[in-house]
Order: structure tokens, then sequence, then C-alpha cells
């Protein structure tokens, strides 16, 4: 590991624990890990870590209504996943921004989950201002049509593009005991069908797994109820400590047989509360939010939001996660939602109703 990595680890694990002791276990701008120990001594990775790999850094980007998501390996490769919106203010400008101010210059592997703007419709800002690797999406294997999916694979010929129509290892980084992109398309009638006007192009969505000594996180783009659905059917491990919500906290997706195939302690909601008003959304939805809350109601996992949080962060040495973000909330703000398609509709889940009021 590099000196300046073990400072990091060393200045978060420090701050990490007196932001507990502060918080006296309550949810905040920085969690101490609840099941997974972060560096101790007694636990060992189950899985051993070669020699010279550093730490696994998750950033989900505050980016509007919208996802980008960078991860750099323990390797020092780097991952993009997504590239926010091209039309939402502080969309993907704020992405771009962070790339920069993390001292980023080359994308190693860019993903598309899927064909819609606030996906890619940041990527042209990408590939201009980043050296780009590979990319990888689902081939609009739904025949999404709109002028952003046109352009996007205009972009695409210039690069080495490969269409992930079914589960493949994404070989980056040999510190990685899995780097794999899985598709929901292994089903009969292959793709759903997606046109402008229809959110089938969710569940069309590209996911990526990827374990990391004794820790594993999910990414999960849009991927609603019949994708969720569709993974569960195959069989394959999707367990991960940390998730990528699907769908923006949406009531559509986030099911709790899904939830449960995951068993995630961390969870990160992308998502703008004012714009997601503005453009009819109207998320997180209690629903979901309520289905996170029930996977533990003792004590429930972390849950960050970029509404709330800002920029979240998540660093594994392979035996644990420490997640961090600028801002804080208290756990009564951040299992809030809507649980109606309206602005009125705004307030806890049921379950905290008592708690807070």
């Amino acid at each position: 590991m590099k000196r300046s990595d073990i400072l990091l680890v060393a200045a978060l694990v420090a701050i990490a624990a007196i932001a507990y002791i502060l918080l006296s276990g309550g949810i905040g701008a920085l969690q101490k890990p609840n099941s997974l120990p972060f560096l101790g001594e007694n636990a060992p990775p189950a899985k051993p870590i070669p020699h010279g790999c550093g730490l696994l850094k998750i950033y989900v980007i505050n980016v509007s209504q919208a996802d980008s998501i960078l991860i750099i390996t323990p390797g020092n490769k780097t991952i993009l996943i997504d590239a926010g919106s091209a039309m939402r203010p502080g969309s993907s400008t704020n992405a771009v921004a962070f790339l920069q101010r993390m001292g980023i210059t080359r994308i190693d592997v860019l993903v598309a989950t899927h064909y819609h703007e606030d996906h890619i419709g940041g990527m042209e800002q990408i590939f201009n201002n980043f050296e780009v690797g590979s990319i990888y999406d689902n081939g609009n294997c739904g025949n999404y049509s709109s002028q952003v999916q046109k352009e996007f694979q205009e972009y695409e010929k210039n690069y080495t593009h490969v269409v992930v129509s079914h589960d493949m290892d994404l070989n980056i980084d040999s510190c990685l005991s899995e780097a794999k992109l899985i598709a929901p398309y292994d089903r009969p009638g292959g793709c759903w069908p997606s046109a402008k006007n229809t959110a089938n192009e969710n569940d069309n969505s590209v996911l990526l797994h990827m374990v990391y000594g004794d820790t594993s996180a999910l990414f999960s783009g849009d991927c609603e109820g019949a994708c969720e659905q569709a993974l569960i059917g195959k069989g394959e491990s999707i367990h991960s400590n940390f998730l990528k919500v699907g769908h923006h906290g949406s009531a559509t997706a986030s099911s709790p047989a899904f939830l449960s195939a995951v068993g995630a302690t961390y969870y990160a909601i992308s998502t703008d509360k004012i714009r997601s008003i503005v453009d009819g959304y109207f998320l997180p939805r209690t629903e979901a939010l309520g289905n996170i809350y029930a996977q533990d109601p003792q004590g429930p996992g972390s849950l960050f939001r970029t509404d709330l949080n800002g920029d979240i962060t998540a660093i594994s040495d392979g035996s644990g996660f420490v997640v961090v973000s600028p801002s804080s909330a208290t756990k009564c703000a951040l299992f809030s939602g809507y649980s109606e398609g309206n602005a009125s509709s705004y307030g806890r889940i049921l379950s905290l109703a008592l708690e807070c009021g």
C-alpha cells in the first residue's frame, strides 16, 4: 500500500471514530462501519489481496437528478459509470469538475449503463476533456431512439466499444478478485423493448459487481423491478456491502427480494430533491426507502443521498468500508421521501413515524 494511501486510511479511520462518538451512533456525514471491520487485525480478508494493492475508492458524484460514479481501483485504474445529464444544471459539469479536481486525465473504462439522457447526456464533455480507453454499454439492445443516443453512438465509433450482451469479466485490475459487468438479458425474448416515452430502457441497465478482498460493491444503474427479478432468477451472487441504489430511489426499484439478495450495509442514492419536483419524478419514494430500512429495522444500514449529503465517498482496504460525505443528515431526514407523485406528499417512512414525528 502506498504511503499516501496509508495516511488517507489513518485519517479517515480517526475522523470516523470521532464522528461516531459525537453522533452517538446516529447517521451523519461520517460513518463508522457497523458490520464490517476496517483494517481489523483480527478479521483478515477471506480472499487474499495481491501484493502492492492499495485502496478501492468509490465516488458517487453529486450530479443533480442523474448518475455519475467514479471508481479508482486498488491498482489505480479508473472506471466511470455514466456521465450525468447535459440538460440539468450542475450535472455533467459537476462530473467533469470532480474528475479534474481528482487529477483524472484518463478513464480506462467508461460504462454507459443505459441510453437515458440523465446517464449519457454528459458523455460529450467526458470525451472532450479526458482520454478514454474502452466503452462498455448495452448496445442499444432495446432499440432506444433519441438524439442523445444517436450522438453517443457516433462518439463510440472512435473508441474500443464492447457490447455487454451477457455477463462478462472486466479484466481491469488483478487486485480485484471480481469485476463483472452484468446483463439482465439472459431470458426468453432478449432485451426489453424501449422507446423515448417508455421506462423499459431502465431494465436494460448494465450493472457492475466488484469484489475486493472481503468487500464488495454493486452499481445497479436504473435497474427496476423486471430487471431485479431477472437478476435474482439467474441465481448468481450479487451480495454486496455497498449498493448504488437503482433508479434514484424510485418505487419501481429496490424490491425487498432484490435488497435481500444484495444484503448491503451501505446504500447510496443519486437524486436531487428540487430538480426531481421540477422534472415530475418526485424521488426518492418512501416505498423504496422503507424497503431499505426494513433490511435491518433495529439498526438500519448506512444510507447516503447526494441531495442531502453531497458527493459520497466509499473507501475499502479489502476488509471493510469507510463512507464519508461533506454534509451530514439525520436518520429521519435520510428516510424521508415522496409517497406519491406530488410535492406535498414528502414525509417520513411509516416505520419512523413515531420516532421522527
